[in-house]
């Protein structure tokens, strides 16, 4: 039967898609862009998409990356349900049921996913008919069956036990490839499937029963996550798609954190050695969204692993730009470098650990470890008063950005230095700040009345390696990052005013989204002249607290627009407005998107 079952089954999801919420949609007119769901629960991670113009690249369907209490390994390739005799039609509904489960609606079914509190990823479907179900799995070292339960084995020692809750249901293997199969005919006509990550057979085994033997798994699911969502602080007086939008990008950014190990991309866009990336800078970014939605415990973990020493420095005081899931230091798979100066990390990560005292009274680092992050960049200014490194755009230059983050992050150094009692220290980040606030004006671009980075040359060097040298003529670039720098604590005045009066003229596209950076090398520019949703949520924010709230509505109402179909936040659009970033969505982004709406409905 297994053999006619696959000849003649039809995927559940072969149809062409239309978007579940029809308020997703995009100002160019083109629909709700591209994307994955991101599951979770802070032990188990998982990559979800049956989004059409995904499975089509990808040659896979529902969750197509699967990790567990680290972003080392990746256990699941695909995963979907097909049914005998099935007649499909022309479309199918992707998007999600709530802020934590995805959901396919087919004329002949409902496909759910979700991950439970516990950690077990379930996937249900709701139809009349043979149900089989399939799992593609990446690599594991051997698959065998105890009873009903499905048991495979990976070297490092992770067991993904796989079972439905139907005592009748028959279990195959093929290879790689495990189907579970179930007759739907005369029944309740539900299909529901666990898959359960476990550092044992015997952990699997039973954690596998201990599910089995409950009876209402989206119920607990639902008490749980609602818990969660509740346990912070929500958006005030929203409207309910503001506030879901709100929940499901946050609840993105906890799915995409495994124990404080927190990816800048988790869709397979951005690897090395097949594994995600992790930034410091984006890390930081995702636990100051966590700690401003009074989420402290998944925020403290991001803090503790980057205080932790596991992902080696460069230098003492300097973290490297990018580290593989090992906390190792390396290139990007795309080519970016590793070893690319992005000292506003410091200041990220000096501010978190001041915000966390002020919210707990616990310190998550000690003073000498806050001291040499801070001691590095008084020691790193230029004799102009300013740092010069590559910061968020990581093409090395006079960022007003970096600078900005960082004369706040000193500010705060020196009020803890006199607090631990060093005076001398306190003296030394005071006066490094002040002199960082008053080098800035270097960075105004008189000409267009706008921050803007200095650069003394046009493009980078070979393999993407930034050109220190300070040679030539100086270039004032604009970077609409600029906005970051008051997200961070630096007080907003009259040339950040000007700035974004510039970037209201000039920067502003696609109906109402904000670009990146400009740049005179064409391969740069087609970077940065995309309409980007972090810098956009920088621009929101901005706005709530120093300009405009009606402009920082409009800036959240484009990007709730242009979401994903799964309604989160993609990296960006191409300048042409025809295509999406692959990165969809990208942690930062849905974590700035959520810290943005919370800022602009207290204010």
């Amino acid at each position: 039967m297994g053999s006619a079952l696959r000849t003649y089954a039809l995927a559940l999801l072969s149809a062409l898609f239309i978007p579940m919420f029809p308020g997703a949609q995009a100002a160019s007119g083109l629909g709700p862009w591209k994307g994955y769901a991101i599951l979770g629960n802070g032990n188990v991670t998982a990559v979800y998409s049956d989004d059409r113009r995904i499975t089509d690249s990808t040659h896979a369907t529902g969750i197509q990356h699967l990790y567990y209490r680290d972003y080392t390994a990746d256990y699941i390739e695909s995963t979907s349900f097909h049914l005998l005799n099935h007649s499909s039609s022309a479309t199918a509904r992707v998007g999600m049921k709530n802020f934590f489960t995805a959901q396919t609606d087919e004329a002949d079914g409902k496909l759910l996913c979700f991950v439970h509190p516990e950690d077990a990823v379930v996937l249900s479907l709701n139809t009349q008919g043979v149900s089989v179900f399939e799992a593609k799995l990446r690599r594991p070292s051997s698959i065998t069956t105890v009873k009903s339960i499905a048991l495979a084995h990976w070297p490092n020692g992770v067991v993904l036990a796989m079972t439905s809750r139907s005592p009748e249901a028959t279990i195959r293997i093929d290879g790689s490839k495990v189907s579970i199969i179930e007759d739907l005919r005369g029944r309740d006509g539900k299909a529901e499937v666990l898959l359960i990550p476990a550092s044992s057979e015997q952990d699997g085994l039973a954690k596998a029963r201990a599910f089995l033997a409950k009876t209402d798994l989206e119920g607990e699911a639902r008490a749980h996550w609602e818990a969660w969502m509740n346990s912070g602080r929500l958006p005030k007086n929203v409207s309910a798609e503001w506030l879901e939008a709100f929940k499901r990008n946050l609840y993105c950014v906890k799915s995409a954190s495994l124990r404080g190990h927190i990816p800048a991309d988790i869709t397979g866009q951005f690897v090395t050695n097949k594994m995600p990336q992790l930034y410091p800078r984006d890390a930081m970014m995702c636990a100051r969204a966590l700690l401003a939605a009074g989420h402290l415990h998944e925020a403290k973990q991001v803090i503790e692993f980057w205080a932790s020493g596991s992902a080696p420095m460069k230098t003492p005081g300097e973290w490297y730009a990018r580290y593989d899931a090992h906390a190792q230091a390396v290139d990007g798979g795309s080519g970016a470098r590793y070893d690319e100066p992005e000292w506003d990390s410091n200041g990220y990560f000096i501010f978190l650990v001041n915000q966390y005292h002020a919210l707990t009274g616990e310190w998550l680092a000690k003073p000498q470890f806050v001291y040499e992050l801070a001691d590095f960049l008084v020691t790193h200014l230029s004799p102009n008063g300013l740092l010069w490194e590559g910061g968020i755009v990581e093409w090395t230059g006079y960022l007003p950005a970096t600078n900005m983050i960082d004369a706040a992050a000193l500010e705060i150094a020196s009020q803890l230095a006199r607090e631990w009692g060093d005076a001398e220290r306190a003296l030394r980040y005071a006066g490094a700040s002040a002199r960082i606030a008053a080098a800035l004006r270097y960075t105004f671009d008189n000409t267009r009345q706008t921050y803007a980075d200095i650069r003394f040359t046009g493009t980078k060097g070979v393999n993407g390696v930034s050109l220190t040298k300070q040679s030539g003529k100086k270039t004032y670039l604009w970077d609409t990052t600029v906005n970051v720098g008051v997200i961070w604590a630096y007080a907003g005045n009259h040339d950040l005013a000007l700035s974004n009066v510039f970037y209201d003229q000039n920067t502003v596209k696609l109906g109402g989204g904000m670009q990146y950076f400009d740049a005179p090398d064409p391969g740069l520019a087609a970077y940065g002249h995309g309409v980007f949703f972090f810098t956009t949520a920088a621009a929101a924010e901005y706005q709530a607290l120093y300009g405009d709230k009606t402009k920082a509505k409009s800036f959240l109402d484009w990007m709730i627009g242009n979401a994903n179909v799964y309604g989160l936040m993609p990296e960006h659009i191409s300048p042409d407005g025809k295509e999406v970033s692959p990165a969809s969505p990208l942690s930062w982004c849905s974590a700035e998107f959520a810290a943005a709406m919370l800022l602009w409905s207290t204010k």
